[in-house]
């Protein structure tokens, strides 16, 4: 018998890859073209807009700082509400928008909180019932709930973050604005502008809260001076703003 030789297979040819058709197919010129647009903005607006750190306290929606910092990539917000139900609405808005589920108070724990059916006006401090009837749209003022919430001083808050300077400090708490700035301790002296929120009623509807005047001296005492005043709540509030004596105040929103 003849042996029978195996039939050669015929070597195979690697095939030249389309290097044009890949490159399209994973580097659109479109798409890097606006990568770098959307980089070189991010990078403009850090260099023109606001570069500050500011601490909003019972930040609700946001009405005060979020569009700040969805317009100013520069500008880093630690924004504090205790109200969960509230809360949810802040949540992945901004990534330089820190939404902190805590209450701010003169003490590192917990306490209770007050939510209200006027979520505005939910407070760590009991409302006075003798009071309230006495403020317009009173209707809409009534406490649904007590929860237990947990509560952070100021000083503690900067420490922990290594926060050097506060540029704006917003405050909003119901009644426990000069608490929050209490809080403070010596880091008071960091903070350069703050905006709160005073009762200017004969009444004032939540118990424990200090007036217009205690608020106005404790500040200027602390070298704070008033520089503006607004009227709100059908005059039942004013917003007040106190800047550093010596420092000059950037115009919120400027």
């Amino acid at each position: 018998m003849t042996s029978m030789n195996p039939v050669a297979k015929p070597p195979v040819v690697a095939q030249p890859h389309n290097t044009a058709q890949q490159s399209n197919l994973h580097f659109n010129p479109v798409q890097l073209a606006g990568r770098a647009l959307r980089k070189a903005g991010n990078q403009l607006l850090k260099y023109a807009g606001i570069s500050e750190t500011w601490i909003d306290v019972g930040a609700h929606h946001g009405e005060k700082t979020l569009g700040e910092a969805m317009l100013n990539p520069g500008l880093t917000v630690y924004a504090f509400e205790p109200n969960l139900r509230v809360l949810a609405s802040l949540l992945g808005r901004a990534a330089n928008y820190c939404v902190i589920p805590m209450a701010v108070s003169e003490m590192d724990g917990h306490a209770d909180f007050y939510v209200n059916a006027h979520d505005e006006a939910s407070s760590l401090l009991r409302m006075d019932e003798n009071a309230i009837s006495t403020w317009k749209g009173e209707e809409v003022l009534a406490v649904e709930a007590v929860e237990t919430v947990p509560t952070i001083r100021l000083d503690t808050f900067m420490s922990l973050l290594r926060i050097p300077r506060v540029d704006f400090l917003k405050i909003d708490t119901q009644g426990a604005d000069l608490a929050v700035i209490r809080s403070a301790g010596s880091r008071l002296r960091d903070i350069a502008k703050i905006m709160l929120e005073v009762e200017v009623t004969p009444k004032r509807i939540y118990q424990g809260s200090a007036s217009k005047e205690e608020v106005t001296t404790f500040m200027q005492n602390s070298g704070f001076e008033l520089v503006s005043s607004e009227a709100q709540s059908y005059g039942h509030e004013e917003n007040l703003t106190f800047v550093r004596i010596g420092k000059a105040g950037r115009e919120l929103g400027g």
